[in-house]
């Protein structure tokens, strides 16, 4: 092992340099698209206790138990998948660094460069008896760690799980094949130990699996018993995976797809529309592979043709396959029709043939496919290298690889501009959106970023500004995808909130549940908005209708035990409060309020041990002097003196 390191550090070095200089600028951008999921990114606020938003990492290395049972990532309706080894990543990072960016980002430039050393050397594994193992390999790589589409993969800090289960699962490639030619039960302990990492990290880690049998197929020969003896180990391991991801998390995975992000999985379509839409989205693939522009960060409904007429993606994924076929039928290259049938393979998960893909399209979900398609190209130009061999960085200006240096340098520079743009939310959004005015769910994200920063000090633009950049981008949201209800119910919001429009507010609080029933949100909103009116059953029916949706929603409840306190209904305020507590255990608000009620209620001293519970809970010197006060009444000097002093 430490004499393939020596023979090829020149080649690492190359990577290493090369990996920093197109991501190196990420090292100065702050948390962006969807990186709240999987670490804290959110900052303290001042006077306040501070709390990450994501739970599962809060308490560092001491979470790592807990994210071994736990679902990686939360939102307020959906608990997702199981890759309990990315996240377990991030804890260990912020129990060591704290809340650091720049750590983060720093990561994702190291692993995407040690996945490059990997490819490398895997690739020199699975050509090995090739003559051209050296060029199909350093140039897959090369061309592999410039592709611009990779950006949101390493830019984002959400995706690291794309980088680990990449590297994971592509380790295990490389020790199949050395056992192949040396069998034994530590070699098989490592593989399993590889694809296990894989697997925890992201379930796209079962594509490298699944390509296994196929670079046998190709580059190994091995007897057919040793063959049935790997494809099966390999499928007792998938579902070893799959039992224990059953048994682990104590929590289901909840997601469920709505019409705005896929309509694949809200309406019928038949197997000849959905073979239509896979060869689309192929083609779509296949264009963005070689001319990866212009990048998005979502697509989803009414940014792609599902329907069964012909377009250009339809015609190029068409045309890209017959005349892949027709070459290698000419020229019988065995390396171009591996190459071939792999992107394939790693692309049909994501073509909406089998299953609704999120979003329908996506960048990062060609990352794995793209090194099929980087080794396809390297194949096509394989004849070019036949003299060249990597030694030290000046060879890469060398004949022939100087005609590769002006791709390198564009790629470089598309990149480094692409980099800028994950700077944060904002600056991606905003890039982004002329390319996707028709896009429901990336116009609703526009307007969620502008909505949060209503509530910031400092902002870049005005309040007024950003209300109505908010309302904008929620009406294109609303125009692209009549059912996205989130966008109804945040326009709400703006007009409850910050337009003091009462009837406004109340119109698009009622649009969103009549497009989802069980939104709690909404419903509480609504709430709010007859509360305003002094519309008091109205407000607690609805009150109560978001409840009964979210019954651990601590908003909610305090809306609705607090009107009722106002109003001097202590029996009511008291019952829910009671609800409350029963659901939210030791919240501060919720027991002072219970109290509150039982001491409105005449009932002082079961009020007082509610006041104990709460004291307990939040020690305040406000607190402790109205309780001291409370016994002195009642006559309990002991509890006088200790709260008084």
């Amino acid at each position: 092992m430490k004499e393939k390191l020596l023979e090829h550090k020149n080649i690492y070095f190359c990577f290493f340099i090369l990996s920093f200089l197109f991501y190196g600028n990420t090292l100065k951008n702050k948390y962006s698209l969807d990186d709240d999921y999987v670490t804290a990114t959110n900052f303290p606020v001042k006077g306040q206790e501070y709390k990450p938003n994501n739970k599962l990492i809060q308490d560092g290395f001491k979470s790592i138990p807990k994210i071994w049972v736990s679902r990686y990532a939360h939102d307020s309706e959906f608990s997702f998948d199981y890759r309990p080894v990315v996240t377990t990543t991030f804890a260990i990072e912020y129990g060591i660094f704290g809340q650091n960016p720049f750590i983060s980002h720093l990561i994702n430039i190291l692993l995407y460069f040690i996945l490059i050393c990997i490819i490398f050397n895997t690739l020199l594994e699975i050509f090995k008896d090739h003559k051209q193992k050296f060029i199909l390999s350093f140039l897959s790589a090369v061309l592999f760690l410039i592709h611009p589409l990779h950006t949101e993969v390493v830019a984002s800090l959400k995706c690291r799980d794309e980088l680990l289960a990449f590297i994971f699962s592509f380790l295990a490639v490389k020790n199949v094949l050395l056992f192949i030619e040396k069998p034994s039960v530590k070699t098989i302990c490592i593989i399993v130990i590889f694809l296990f990492l894989g697997f925890f990290s992201k379930l796209s880690a079962v594509l490298i699996m699944f390509s296994i049998p196929l670079i046998i197929l190709f580059y190994r020969k091995t007897g057919i018993k040793k063959f049935i003896f790997i494809i099966l180990g390999l499928y007792l391991l998938y579902m070893a995976f799959q039992a224990f991801t059953n048994y682990m998390p104590n929590e289901e995975n909840i997601r469920h797809f709505y019409h705005f992000e896929n309509p694949l999985s809200t309406e019928q379509f038949t197997i000849y529309q959905k073979i239509i839409i896979g060869i689309k989205t192929y083609g779509f693939y296949t264009q963005i592979l070689f001319f990866p522009y212009p990048l998005r960060f979502y697509y989803g409904a009414n940014m792609f043709d599902l329907s069964s007429n012909i377009n250009s993606y339809l015609i190029i994924g068409l045309l890209f396959m017959i005349i892949c076929l027709m070459y290698y039928f000419k020229k019988r290259d065995k390396d171009f029709l591996f190459s071939f049938l792999w992107m394939g393979l790693l692309l049909l998960p994501f073509l909406n043939i089998i299953t609704p893909v999120a979003g329908i399209l996506g960048d990062r979900l060609s990352f794995m496919s793209s090194l099929a398609f980087c080794l396809l190209i390297s194949n096509l130009f394989k004849h070019l290298f036949s003299t060249y061999h990597y030694t030290k960085l000046i060879t890469l200006f060398n004949k022939p690889m100087a005609y590769v240096m002006p791709v390198v340098l564009i790629c470089m520079i598309y990149v480094i501009k692409r980099n800028s743009n994950w700077y944060n939310k904002l600056t991606l959004f905003e890039h982004d959106m002329p390319y996707l005015e028709n896009s429901a769910k990336a116009n609703s994200l526009m307007a969620n970023e502008y909505f949060e920063m209503m509530r910031q000090p400092l902002t870049k633009y005005s309040g007024p500004d950003l209300v109505q950049k908010a309302l904008k981008h929620y009406a294109l949201a609303i125009k692209a995808d009549s059912s996205i209800y989130t966008a109804y119910n945040n326009e709400g919001v703006v007009y409850y909130s910050y337009l003091r429009d009462i009837k406004k507010a109340k119109y698009y609080f009622k649009l969103a549940i009549r497009h989802k029933a069980d939104y709690p949100k909404a419903l509480e909103n609504l709430g709010n908005c007859f509360k305003a009116e002094n519309d008091i059953k109205k407000a607690t029916y609805y009150y109560c209708e978001s409840i009964k949706y979210n019954k651990k929603d601590l908003g909610t409840y305090l809306a609705l035990v607090r009107m009722l306190f106002d109003l001097k209904k202590y029996n009511q305020a008291y019952e829910f409060s009671k609800i409350a507590n029963n659901q939210i255990s030791n919240d501060y608000s919720l027991v002072a309020l219970e109290a509150n009620c039982l001491l409105m209620m005449g009932q002082v001293k079961q009020s007082l041990i509610k006041f104990e519970q709460a004291y307990s809970i939040s020690k305040n010197k406000e607190l402790a002097q109205f309780m001291s006060q409370k016994y002195l009444e009642v006559g309990d000097t002991l509890n006088y003196r200790k709260h008084k002093n």
